[in-house]
C-alpha cells in the first residue's frame, strides 16, 4: 500500500530541499496596489539533476484570534486576494538545475482600502523521500506556501491591542509569557513585543523581546517571551508592543516561586 504526505514550508526565508527550492523568499508585499496592475515573481529552481514537475495553485491563509492558522479555498475571507491575483502557469516541468520565474499579477479595484492577502502554493509532483512503516510505503512531497500581501490606499499604522496574556512556567528558572496582540486596523501590521522587568524597588533588572511578526487586520498573533534567571520573588513587568511607529503598553505582575 502507498500513501502520500506533504511537507508544508511556511513563510520563512530561503528553504532548502533536494529538488525544488524557492530562491527569493516566501513572502511578497506590494504597496499602492489599488486601481493599478502590480506584478511580481517567484523564482523557483530545480537543484536536482533529473527533471521535476511542479504544480501551482492558490489558497487563502486563514487567521483568527481563537484558532490556529489554516488554509482554505480562495475567497474564504473578506480580505482574500481571491480572483484578483493571477499566475502565468498552473504547472511546469523544470529541467535539472533550471531556474524559472513564476510571474503573477494583482489587480485590485480602485475603491478598496487596506491589506489583502492570499498564498500561492507550489507543490512538487514527485516525492522527495519514501519511507516504509508497518508495510505501508509513504511518499513525502514538499509544498511551499508563498504569502502575497497587497496594500490598497495610503498605508496606515494600525492600533495594536492586548487581547490575552498568560504566564506558563517553562522550568525551574524561567517563565514563558504567551501574549496575543490584536490588530484593530485595516492594514497588516509588522510588530514586535518586548518586556521590561522591575524589582520591588522600581529598578529595571531585565529586558527581553521577540522577533518581528505580522498581525493581520482584525486578527491576532501570539507572541512568546521567555523570562529566565530571576530570583524568587514578585516583580512588575511592562509589556510594549511596537508597530514601527507607535508603542502600546500593558502592565503585568510576575511571581517567581
Amino acid at each position: 500500500m502507498r500513501l502520500s504526505g506533504l511537507i508544508l514550508v511556511l513563510m520563512s526565508c530561503f528553504p532548502s530541499f533536494a529538488g525544488i527550492v524557492i530562491l527569493n523568499g516566501l513572502s511578497h508585499t506590494h504597496e499602492n496596489a489599488g486601481g493599478v496592475v502590480v506584478s511580481g515573481k517567484i523564482k523557483v529552481q530545480n537543484n536536482g539533476k533529473k527533471e521535476a514537475r511542479i504544480m501551482i495553485y492558490h489558497e487563502d491563509l486563514m487567521v483568527s484570534c481563537d484558532k490556529p492558522i489554516d488554509y482554505a479555498k480562495v475567497n474564504s475571507h473578506d480580505r482574500s486576494l481571491g480572483t484578483w491575483i493571477k499566475t502565468n502557469i498552473d504547472e511546469k516541468v523544470l529541467e535539472g538545475n533550471e531556474i524559472y520565474d513564476i510571474a503573477y499579477t494583482i489587480t485590485l479595484p480602485k475603491d478598496l482600502k487596506g491589506s489583502y492577502w492570499s498564498v500561492i502554493m507550489i507543490e512538487g509532483a514527485d516525492p522527495i523521500k519514501e519511507d516504509v512503516e508497518n508495510g505501508v510505503k509513504i511518499d513525502s512531497k514538499v509544498r511551499y506556501a508563498i504569502l502575497v500581501v497587497a496594500h490598497a490606499g495610503t498605508l496606515e499604522n494600525p492600533k495594536i491591542g492586548f487581547e490575552q496574556m498568560k504566564i506558563v512556567p517553562k522550568d525551574s528558572v524561567s517563565q514563558t509569557l504567551h501574549v496575543k496582540l490584536k490588530n484593530n486596523g485595516i492594514f497588516v501590521a509588522p510588530a514586535k513585543l518586548s518586556i521590561e522587568i522591575y524589582d520591588a524597588g522600581g529598578k529595571k533588572i531585565k529586558t527581553a523581546e521577540t522577533i518581528l511578526r505580522r498581525i493581520y487586520p482584525e486578527k491576532c498573533t501570539e507572541f512568546e517571551l521567555v523570562v529566565k534567571d530571576l530570583a524568587k520573588g514578585k516583580y512588575e513587568g511592562v509589556l510594549i508592543a511596537d508597530n514601527g511607529k507607535d508603542l502600546y503598553g500593558a502592565n503585568i505582575n510576575l511571581d517567581i516561586n
